[in-house]
């Protein structure tokens, strides 16, 4: 395997010399006065394949459409987008509600803001496993999450310096490495040669504030952009009150007509607090408080034929479980991520696109824990996990786009793990078309590599790992999902499509917590824990007149799952049978913007985490039995937000906006988590009718 991953690196590596020759690879053509013309801002972000269909793009290079409909790459693959505009127009103070309108996606959370540890994003079904994720978290690129155990981290995540969103909900080799799903935050930057200042503040229920100030300059090849957000609650019910301060710096030098250099830093301090249980009126934690800073440093180049990027980062997160108030265990959880990303999409002849790259990700990871109630503590040092993943890709449109087409594709990601085992990743998809009408078929692998905390039982105030035991052996997770979808675009008028999948995942991991005995390698993947899903999704978007417009998406999830232990369920924590996101934007009378939205969950089913690890005395990966005791009520929840638009000339203002807006307008009880003891069960009460009132200003 390693000899096979030196020579795809060495083939990414000469695809990056090659396409960068200046024989073939054409300029920006030269203006009248011999300045280069930048071109427009058409294409999507750096890490995007090429699609099908493609609507207006934002300055951002997000596709500009509503989040229920999916963007159709060539590869046969698909993707949901959230621009910077809906983000505002849902009026989301996190990056959880962000996500409510993107079909196949939902999230647990207790507090208006904020979130808590462990599980709490599911994509499709995956995301309940504990520890370690099942869903990626990247920003501009790279990872920025709670590692260790899994947690999302939205404390982490600023809306305020977001220019918009990316969904992937299944495997995408070409896209991303390990991980079932992932989602990539698109940070914001100047695009435009313009002085520019932004200030917005808001306010209204449970004592709920934000504030944000963005501002920045672009002059000839340097381009600023700069930020500060502060969002704080006093939360619903006795002691839900949260915070999160932000600072954000993005700085772009060209060095040449086609190539740029950008710096990307961001400081998020942040504290959730934990809501007592709802059947003892007691807690075990009192909050959760996250220090993240990352920053990222990218060489960027844009040719006619080709573009890509190379781009290093470091990602220091802390991440404080705080039980000193209630006596009981405050943990201390340090992740430190950092590597290098290479990523280059071109075209050599007509109708080819070949994507090919690597990630080298490394992780050091530390968990320092003390017991109030006996003043014990204990610490575990993880080992270093070092990630090299090489990837290829390539697709070949044959035919025309306007007319009858067909474009094959195939790629492959290879994994070599420090810790564990490596694997192979292949990707296949096909694409039938003529003119905007798409039918696409996928087959991709995902991996799920574990991180080291599946080792904690074993390091325990110590240095080092047993003698004996070879973590290469340890496999990681395989799912293969396969796919296949059917998208009709009429330009400027609807877009409509359907997709069909399934996911047949085995080698469920376990982790070892305990320490009571010494496990063999082949304790750590399952023979016999597997799952598979079944599901529908169907979303739809319609522009009947130049100031209206719609959007839905719906989805049908059915689940399977067997644990160690031989006994099967057809239910699987947060995987509704049924969930429907709709909404809405409409322009009236010159200066009015109506917006809104609703969601709608049936049968979600509440579980702590679908656990890769029991008592010490059974360890197993066990698939958990779930009951009409777990069932979660119906969600349903109806939200608005009312713009007057204006500008004022006379103080600068070239956009204004006052607005107020409403969440869960009809007051409906709704919750994403309970807690049980025995027969009795006590639900975390999301708010009822919430206003907001505030304006956004654009100098």
């Amino acid at each position: 395997m390693k000899k096979v991953s030196a020579l795809v690196a060495a083939a990414i590596l000469a695809g990056h010399c090659i396409y960068a020759q200046p024989g073939w690879a054409a300029d920006a053509p030269p203006a009248a006065d011999g300045q280069a013309t930048p071109a427009p801002k058409t294409d999507l972000t750096q890490g995007s394949l090429s699609a099908y269909d493609l609507p207006a793009v934002t300055a951002f290079g997000v596709a500009d459409q509503p989040p229920t409909v999916p963007v159709q790459t060539r590869f046969g693959t698909q993707y949901n987008v959230v621009t910077e505009e809906q983000i505002r127009q849902q009026n989301s103070l996190d990056f959880y509600d962000a996500l409510r309108n993107v079909p196949g996606v939902m999230y647990q959370k207790k507090n208006i803001i904020g979130g808590q540890t462990g599980a709490s994003l599911y994509v499709r079904g995956r995301g309940a496993s504990h520890p370690s994720p099942d869903v990626n978290i990247y920003f501009d690129d790279v990872p920025r999450s709670g590692v260790l155990y899994g947690q999302s981290l939205a404390d982490g995540i600023p809306v305020y310096a977001l220019g918009g969103m990316e969904i992937y909900k299944y495997p995408q080799p070409s896209r991303f490495g390990s991980g079932y799903a992932m989602l990539n935050f698109i940070p914001k930057y100047m695009t435009e040669e313009v002085y520019e200042l932004r200030i917005g503040a808001e306010g209204g229920s449970y004592g709920t504030v934000a504030e944000n100030v963005g501002m920045g300059a672009k002059k000839e090849n340097v381009d600023i952009y700069a930020a500060q957000s502060l969002i704080s609650t006093l939360g619903h019910k006795d002691h839900t009150a949260a915070y999160q301060s932000s600072y954000y710096g993005n700085m772009g030098v060209g060095l040449s007509d086609n190539w740029t250099l950008r710096m990307m830093a961001n400081r998020v301090d942040a504290q959730t607090q934990a809501p007592n249980n709802p059947i003892t009126n007691t807690r075990a934690t009192d909050r959760f408080d996250t220090q993240t800073s990352l920053a990222t440093l990218s060489l960027i180049n844009k040719y006619s034929n080709a573009s890509g990027y190379l781009k290093g980062y470091y990602n220091d997160t802390l991440f404080y479980l705080r039980g000193e108030n209630s006596n009981t265990t405050t943990s201390v959880q340090t992740n430190n991520l950092y590597g290098l990303r290479g990523r280059e999409t071109y075209t050599i002849w007509e109708g080819s696109e070949i994507v090919n790259g690597f990630d080298l990700d490394i992780s050091d990871l530390r968990n320092d824990q003390r017991r109030y109630a006996t003043n014990a503590t204990t610490s575990w040092e993880f080992p270093q996990h070092r990630l090299f993943s090489p990837y290829a890709a390539i697709s070949q449109m044959i035919g025309s786009k306007e007319s009858f087409h067909v474009t094959p594709s195939t790629g492959l990601r290879l994994y070599t793990s420090s810790l564990f085992e490596d694997k192979a990743a292949p990707q296949a998809g096909l694409v039938l078309g003529y003119n905007n009408t798409n039918l696409g078929f996928n087959y991709a692998r995902g991996v799920n590599y574990p991180s080291p905390v599946v080792l904690q039982g074993l390091l325990a105030n110590k240095t080092s790992l047993p003698a004996g035991l070879d973590t290469k052996d340890i496999r990681p997770e395989v799912v293969d999902h396969y796919e296949v979808s059917l998208s009709h675009t009429q330009p400027g008028l609807f877009t409509a499509s359907a997709t069909v999948f399934h996911d047949d995942g085995r080698d469920r991991l376990r982790a070892y917590m305990y320490g009571n005995a010494m496990p063999t390698s082949d304790f750590f993947t399952s023979s016999t824990a597997e799952y598979k899903i079944n599901g529908l999704e169907l979303s739809a978007s319609v522009t009947p007149t130049d100031n209206l417009e719609l959007f839905a998406g719906a989805t049908w999830l059915k689940a399977w799952a067997k644990g160690d232990d031989g006994v099967s369920t057809g239910k699987m924590p947060y995987t509704p049978a049924f969930a429907l996101q709709t909404g809405f934007k409409w322009k009236f009378i010159e200066h009015f913007q109506l917006s809104g939205d609703y969601q709608y969950l049936k049968d979600v089913y509440y579980a702590q985490n679908w656990a890769r690890t029991t008592s010490p005395a059974a360890p197993a990966s066990t698939a958990p039995n779930l009951t009409e005791k777990d069932r979660l009520p119906d969600i349903n929840v109806f939200n608005a937000r009312l713009d007057y638009i204006f500008s004022y000339d006379d103080m600068h203002i070239e956009e204004g906006k006052v607005f107020v807006a409403v969440n869960n307008i009809f007051n409906t009880p709704y919750a994403y988590s309970m807690e049980r003891a025995g027969n009795d069960r006590g639900l975390y009460n999301m708010p009822g009718t919430t206003i907001m009132v505030g304006f956004d200003l654009k100098f």
